[in-house]
């Protein structure tokens, strides 16, 4: 496997050791790639597009706010002459804004050869997205899956497409409830929501894996890391995070942006991953096991009902109704 061990001592007092794309991967040449990242104004999404521009591959970024995503870009592109960035907006929180970025991608490109599903919310009150799904669940996974099956039919057709379910350390604490997914019923949780649409991501790739065994495409799940990003908006205030409380959260365990999207770049870039398939890649997190710990790419998902084969079958089947497919 095609990755380094890195220990940076400035940034973190504890020596946590970290998991890193290779030097090779991170200069390999992108200039005749297509990529999609979501979630593209800031965070982990942001870096890796930053990391994409620097080898010249296209990306097209989906994201709300497309008036900052294009201000970015034209930043991006000043150190980045060789690369193309465009944006086209996107709302997960709503199916018609999914599919009306597929019609505007499938209008200006005709391959695509990764797809980085990026964006996310965290922790948030109790709401729902404009097609009835709980925000939650309707933004993280179900604007997701709509957006992965609509563009299946042209990653089929690259020579070797991925796909990157961005998940969380947190997916090992989620429950799949089929009977109630949007809580309509049930009391609701905004941590046991956030905990089920991170579980619903893995277990979708791992199920998506078998059902495009016989084509190119190699789709995985991953934890980024405990990265500092604005996702944590619902829960601290960002001010918090990245000043006041900003050294203690170092210690334990919080990365920059360039360590938490390695994991991203390496299972774009690294060749072992076509036969890795459905599995899950992990920096290191705040598992319950020590063993875990450590992360792994890949590493066995904790959290045992992403290996229940007709769970993963029922809600990838539920999914497709939920979303009109």
């Amino acid at each position: 496997m095609e990755c380094m061990y890195y220990i940076n001592k400035k940034l973190f007092i504890n020596m946590t050791t970290f998991l890193m794309c290779s030097e090779r991967n991170l200069n390999q040449n992108l200039s005749d790639k297509v990529y999609i990242v979501t979630g593209t104004t800031s965070g982990i999404g942001l870096e890796t597009v930053k990391q994409l521009a620097r080898q010249s591959a296209t990306i097209v970024c989906g994201c709300r706010n497309s008036k900052l995503s294009e201000k970015l870009n034209e930043s991006i592109l000043k150190d980045n002459p060789n690369s193309k960035i465009t944006t086209i907006p996107l709302n997960l929180a709503s199916l018609k804004s999914v599919k009306g970025f597929i019609d505007k991608f499938l209008n200006d490109f005709n391959r695509l050869d990764g797809l980085v599903n990026n964006a996310a919310v965290m922790n948030t009150s109790k709401n729902y997205t404009e097609d009835g799904f709980e925000l939650q669940f309707g933004t993280n996974f179900l604007g997701h899956f709509l957006l992965t099956e609509l563009l299946l039919p042209l990653l089929k057709k690259s020579k070797e497409a991925r796909i990157i379910h961005t998940s969380s350390v947190f997916h090992e604490k989620g429950l799949i409830n089929l009977d109630d997914l949007n809580f309509k019923t049930r009391k609701y949780s905004s941590w046991d929501a956030y905990y089920q649409s991170k579980l619903a991501q893995v277990l979708y790739s791992r199920y998506q894996a078998k059902l495009l065994k016989n084509y190119n495409i190699t789709s995985v799940s991953i934890h980024p890391g405990w990265v500092q990003t604005p996702l944590i908006k619902h829960t601290l205030p960002t001010f918090f995070q990245n000043y006041l409380f900003y050294p203690v959260l170092k210690i334990s365990g919080m990365v920059d942006t360039w360590h938490g999207c390695q994991t991203t770049m390496h299972c774009l870039l690294d060749k072992t991953i076509v036969k890795n398939s459905g599995q899950f890649y992990s920096q290191v997190g705040i598992y319950k096991n020590k063993e875990d710990k450590a992360g792994g790419w890949p590493m066995k998902s904790p959290n045992p009902q992403v290996y229940d084969d007709n769970l993963c079958k029922s809600l990838y089947d539920i999914s497709n109704n939920l979303v009109g497919l």
